[in-house]
């Protein structure tokens, strides 16, 4: 057997009892790579908070980031 068409014909056929056998087989497969796939995965609330130092001067509305960041790149 090597498409899937030919595992679910031979499924098929199997016996009620060895088609749960099959299903709870794969299901414990699939599991496994579940949890493989998220071992050492983290999210970024694992990752410590860094300081950058002190405010130099608050945000105000008039604040024009973007422009400050694109400033001399023209």
């Amino acid at each position: 057997m090597t498409t899937l068409a030919d595992i679910e014909a031979a499924a098929a056929v199997l016996p009620l009892e060895e088609q749960k056998k099959l299903f709870d087989w794969l299901a414990r497969q699939i599991d496994k790579k579940k949890t493989s796939q998220h071992e050492g995965a983290h999210s970024v609330l694992d990752i410590p908070s860094v300081s950058l130092g002190l405010i130099l001067r608050p945000l105000t509305e008039n604040d024009d980031l973007l422009g400050e960041m694109l400033e001399g790149r023209f």
